[in-house]
């Protein structure tokens, strides 16, 4: 189920406020852990707890409108689904909402028109001291309209999301984010700024179904999944600011690969002490601000719950991206212009094999970092004897080819994984492919990673079909006149 959201605040007695009261002198004394602990709990028992009056504003008049429309979106290659979005008026809807951004101390109104079928409502999850009314629960029908207004006292990440029927409206996507900036810029130590919104999606789900269960077989951040989740970039000595918002049901545990970050705020608060750590996790309705400072490479940053790394059970998908920063050095410290070109050659009557020496007019094995052989196949001439099929976004990007007999065909792998040339329909016996870039019928499967090629020489008339192992749906075929 989806958080309540509801705080539970513990009250203390008169007798505890005494006691506490009594027991100061005391704590002075303890070791510097305590002071900060009573520290924090006398911050917490001062601090406001009343509504925010618009008295209290110190910054501008901010107003935005929101509205609700039914959209299909693709949320992975060839996967459209339903959903329901919020949006601004004239602009087009998307899952999540649009971004709400202002300033500490910034009077905040918001316009709610709902022009969807059902009811619906606008909470704002995480924002103190806001006035009853103000919190969502009070149901919206369709072609009402509802006014929410309140005083960004703290800044920090926030979001906003129906909260009528929450186990279906949030789950259709109504959701977005707030964040408020500080009050002060220079608390920003950071360059750039990044929201994540990580959700659970159930491609299946109908809204007009009687009872609603969910379960999840992808898994989200704003929206969509692997591979179809931008990748950020954090250029080498910049730091950037990552609000991670969890509107999902699920716990998730993000990992950064070859880097750190530092935990700054959780729930919009800033913690005392931030916190370095290469691994998190996220609650549902939680939300996480971290820094992480651009470096030299590309680095996978996901769940580290498998599951949650794929699209409907094949992996790779999901909760996945890459943070990318500067060219990538090697162990010595020498630059490197990307991953090598490894050109795998197959006959038709042969398995597929490596090369050490050059082919065709191209090098088989290339050298690591050589700038003149990373891309042997991108600037063929027109009329040059080798057709290339690359590999890009989960396709082939030429599903039907047409070559003459004795035709060389070279497959090259651009995406960050694995990928094989497979004769054949998904499910065929491996005795009996055609031809396949991998050594699965030797019992030793073998993909093509990113940045390498393999090349196959048609000797035969006819439509060869052919497809990738590890994800089926990529499929193609080459058909020789």
């Amino acid at each position: 189920m989806r958080p309540s959201h509801r705080r539970t605040i513990a009250v203390l007695s008169a007798l505890t406020l005494a006691t506490a009261a009594a027991t100061t002198a005391v704590v002075l004394h303890l070791p510097q852990e305590d002071n900060d602990r009573a520290a924090r709990i006398t911050a917490f028992l001062q601090a406001p707890n009343t509504t925010a009056t618009t008295r209290e504003t110190t910054g501008q008049q901010r107003e935005f409108t929101l509205e609700v429309h039914k959209i299909t979106t693709e949320i992975a290659p060839g996967v459209n689904v339903e959903q329901w979005a919020y949006s601004f008026p004239g602009q087009k809807p998307t899952v999540p909402g649009p971004e709400i951004r202002v300033q500490q101390g910034d009077h905040v109104t918001i316009h709610f028109k709902n022009t969807h079928d059902q009811p619906h409502t606008v909470h704002l999850h995480g924002v103190a001291r806001l006035a009853q009314q103000m919190d969502g629960l009070t149901d919206v029908m369709p072609g009402e309209e509802a006014l929410y207004e309140f005083v960004a006292t703290d800044p920090g990440t926030f979001a906003y999301h129906c909260h009528y029927q929450t186990y279906l409206h949030a789950d259709m996507g109504m959701y977005g984010a707030i964040v408020v900036e500080p009050r002060d810029p220079s608390t920003k130590v950071w360059q750039s700024e990044h929201t994540l919104i990580l959700d659970e999606w159930d491609s299946r789900q109908n809204p007009k179904a009687p009872v609603h269960h969910s379960e999840p077989n992808y898994f989200l951040v704003n929206g969509r999944s692997f591979p179809l989740i931008p990748d950020i970039t954090i250029p080498e000595g910049q730091t950037s600011l990552l609000r991670m918002v969890n509107m999902g049901e699920e716990l998730h545990s993000w990992h950064l690969h070859g880097n750190s970050f530092l935990v700054l705020a959780k729930d919009g608060y800033p913690l005392p002490q931030p916190e370095r750590l290469d691994t998190l996790a996220i609650a549902p309705g939680e939300r996480i601000d971290i820094l992480v400072k651009g470096r030299d490479g590309s680095f996978p940053f996901h769940d580290h719950i498998v599951r949650d790394v794929t699209n409907n059970g094949i992996y790779p998908g999901g909760m996945h991206l890459m943070l990318k920063g500067g060219p990538a050095l090697d162990p010595y410290g020498r630059l490197s212009t990307g991953p090598s070109m490894h050109a795998h050659t197959a006959q038709p009557t042969a398995e597929a094999h490596d090369h050490d020496h050059e082919h065709a007019g191209a090098p088989g094995i290339v050298p690591h970092g050589d700038p003149a052989h990373n891309d042997v196949y991108d600037h063929l001439p027109a009329n040059s004897p080798i057709k290339v099929v690359n590999i890009r976004n989960f396709a082939f990007d030429q599903p039907e080819l047409h070559v003459k007999v004795g035709t060389k065909v070279a497959w090259v792998n651009r995406d960050a994984v694995g990928h094989s040339v497979t004769a054949g329909q998904p499910g065929g016996a491996p005795g009996a492919r055609a031809f396949d870039s991998s050594n699965e019928a030797k019992g030793l499967p073998s993909m093509l990673e990113q940045g390498e090629a393999w090349t196959y020489t048609f000797t035969k008339k006819g439509t060869f079909a052919y497809y990738c192992l590890p994800h089926t749906n990529m499929t193609a075929k080459v058909i020789v006149e």
